[in-house]
């Protein structure tokens, strides 16, 4: 009776393995979701703020539609800007 005892249980724990996900449905623990970072950020501007909470940099567009950088002192105010000096570097050929 040892070689049905066994066969039986092995049935059995097959067919339980198969039928528990449909009875017993399983959500997925916020832990074990997968995040997938974004290829691509979108914005109109972006800030750079420091631990105390105030901004050290921006990254806008202005009128004309170009990007301009800006950052700032402790006390806010500007120590570089991009927007009256465009930076351009002219490409390199080989």
């Amino acid at each position: 009776m040892k070689p049905l005892t066994l066969a039986l249980s092995a049935a059995a724990g097959l067919v339980g393995g198969a039928v528990a996900p449909y009875l017993l449905p399983v959500n997925p623990v916020h832990a074990q979701v997968q995040v997938v970072a974004p290829k691509i950020v979108e914005a109109g501007a972006f800030r750079l703020v420091n631990e105390g909470g105030h901004v050290a940099g921006t990254l806008t567009i202005n009128a004309a539609g170009s990007g301009v950088i800006n950052m700032f002192d402790s006390e806010g105010k500007v120590i570089f800007t991009s927007d009256s000096k465009p930076i351009v570097k002219p490409a390199v050929g080989h």
